[in-house]
């Protein structure tokens, strides 16, 4: 019978191992929360700091997003404006496409031309008062040259430009292209600076995270001795502060998203008048939900693993 007693008892300590992980995981977690709402103010601080720390390369991330989206809508294929001196010279014009770079030529006259400006500018009856002040029609005619897709290359559509500059009645060559080339160069560039910038500040957030880790096991140093002599094991000592660097990390990644919805309003208004002065429908508002994920998700990671590093460092130093 005292067999079959202690048979029973060890069943129900076995069942009881998970039931007692968990107590312990929600008395962690509440403990930290009460410990936390206590130094309400020290939390904001903390909180507000890992917000903006998030907040910063998020913001630049959006905006870059935002840019390349100018660079999808544009067909990818280079065109080269070719400005002619004469009104006549139609004729010149269409044995170009006899090259074996060009795919074609589109010729363009000098009153095509006036009527596009007067379409793309909105002036109308104004403009045309601009214009009747001239010797005539001070627009020159224009040969829109698209090359072949082989011939697209940025190297050979700007040897075919060359080639077309010294043709005879040919005043000067535009390749609409470069301002595409540097705004990808920008934004290659602004998209380094991105990373970089996110990779340092998360660091940062890892930095005070880790910090304020290190002080609360200063806190409780004379605990942590306790809980050691008792038998207690570096995981369940190490457990509340885990939930502290989670649930700072959780709340300045909330804090962040906040932020950068908010910096998103208050840029957006003013950033669309100017794209709108340019012609253009850029706008900066909107906050893509995956990036409102991923600023939560990286600050409690981020928490968390500033938590555990300094946590397992201290631990080691404190001996029953």
């Amino acid at each position: 019978m005292a067999r079959k007693s202690d048979a029973a008892a060890d069943a129900r300590l076995r069942l009881s191992r998970p039931a007692a992980w968990m107590l312990h995981h929600r008395l962690a977690l509440r403990d930290t929360c009460v410990r936390l709402i206590a130094e309400r103010f020290n939390t904001l601080l903390v909180v507000l700091t890992i917000g903006v720390a998030l907040a910063l390369p998020g913001l630049l991330y959006v905006g870059v997003e935002r840019l390349a989206s100018l660079t999808d809508r544009w067909d990818g294929t280079p065109r080269i404006n070719v400005f002619l001196l004469g009104a006549d010279a139609e004729a010149d014009v269409r044995e170009w496409e006899a090259l074996p770079d060009v795919a074609s030529v589109v010729y363009q006259s000098p009153e095509a031309s006036l009527e596009e400006l007067l379409a793309a500018t909105g002036l109308g009856t104004a403009m045309g008062d601009v214009i009747a002040g001239f010797d005539g029609n001070p627009l020159p005619a224009v040969a829109i040259v698209t090359p072949q897709p082989e011939a697209a290359s940025p190297a050979r559509v700007r040897a075919l430009a060359a080639d077309l500059e010294q043709r005879p009645g040919v005043d000067g060559v535009q390749v609409d292209m470069e301002w595409l080339q540097r705004l990808q160069a920008t934004l290659a560039l602004l998209e380094r600076l991105t990373w970089g910038l996110g990779s340092l500040l998360a660091l940062a957030v890892v930095l005070v995270v880790g910090s304020l880790t290190r002080m609360a096991v200063a806190q409780r140093h004379d605990e942590i001795r306790v809980l050691k002599l008792v038998g207690g094991s570096d995981a369940f000592v190490l457990r509340p502060f885990l939930y502290l660097g989670l649930l700072l990390g959780l709340a300045g990644g909330v804090a962040s998203l906040l932020l950068l919805v908010l910096a998103l309003s208050f840029f957006g208004v003013p950033v669309a008048e100017l794209a709108r002065s340019y012609g253009s429908d850029f706008r900066l508002d909107g906050l893509p939900p995956a990036v409102g994920v991923f600023l939560v998700a990286s600050g409690a990671l981020f928490g968390w693993a500033g938590a555990l590093f300094t946590a397992r460092r201290q631990l080691r130093r404190i001996e029953p």
